[in-house]
């Protein structure tokens, strides 16, 4: 395999896995989906949110990174993805959501500038959440934070979107990846196959918190 392409197997390990838990799960006596465990430091990266300001994922040791990448003009996957952040936030208490910062990284870089990915929050309504930062810069600024987290981004066939890799990754107030979700976004969810992404969330959330209490 050519060299430029390595950086792929993690990311394609992870979606494989996730595969692999939905076909276990059509099974009665599967446990259902939770994601994927992951372990290690989660890459530092310094980018700029919808505010202009200079964001440092390092900034947040302490809390709980609720982590992941979006399109800034996406019509599907991503806005649904926002509902479920949304709706995470809802869940928890002021003390728990105190302890939470959600983070978002462009993979549009057709689509990000500071004002574009302001817009983005508003249209998303991402603005419900007081810690939400979407994150952008040039090029040469996203690029390397997609490939530290095994994203890859391109343009579908028909160069009218982005092609991203999709899902969600913990990281807890140590700085250490936890999880990665890769999931079904319904509202409703299967509870034979997984919850909604919320709910995932607010439950792996609150397993990460508890563990610092003690």
């Amino acid at each position: 395999m050519n060299n430029k392409w390595m950086w792929l197997i993690p990311v394609l390990i992870v979606i494989a896995g996730g595969v692999v838990y939905f076909s276990l799960a059509l099974s009665k006596d599967a446990p259902p989906y939770e994601g994927t465990e992951l372990s290690g430091v989660a890459p530092d990266f310094t980018l700029l949110d919808q505010s202009g300001s200079v964001i440092r994922l390092s900034d947040f040791q302490g809390n709980v990174v609720v982590l992941t990448f979006m399109d800034s003009k996406c019509k599907d996957t991503c806005p649904l993805t926002a509902v479920h952040f949304r709706e995470t936030y809802r869940q928890l208490d002021k003390n728990e959501s105190d302890q939470i910062v959600f983070l978002g990284v462009n993979v549009n870089v057709e689509v990000h500038s500071v004002a574009e990915v302001l817009e983005t929050t508003r249209a998303w309504h991402l603005d419900e959440i007081p810690s939400w930062h979407f994150l952008t810069g040039s090029s040469a600024a996203l690029e390397p934070v997609w490939k530290a987290y095994g994203v890859s981004a391109t343009h579908s066939p028909d160069g009218n979107s982005i092609m991203h890799t999709p899902g969600t990754f913990l990281i807890d107030p140590s700085g250490q990846e936890r999880w990665y979700l890769s999931t079904v976004i319904s509202g409703k969810g299967n509870a034979e196959l997984a919850l909604p992404l919320s709910e995932l969330l607010v439950k792996h959330i609150r397993e990460i918190l508890n563990e610092n209490e003690h």
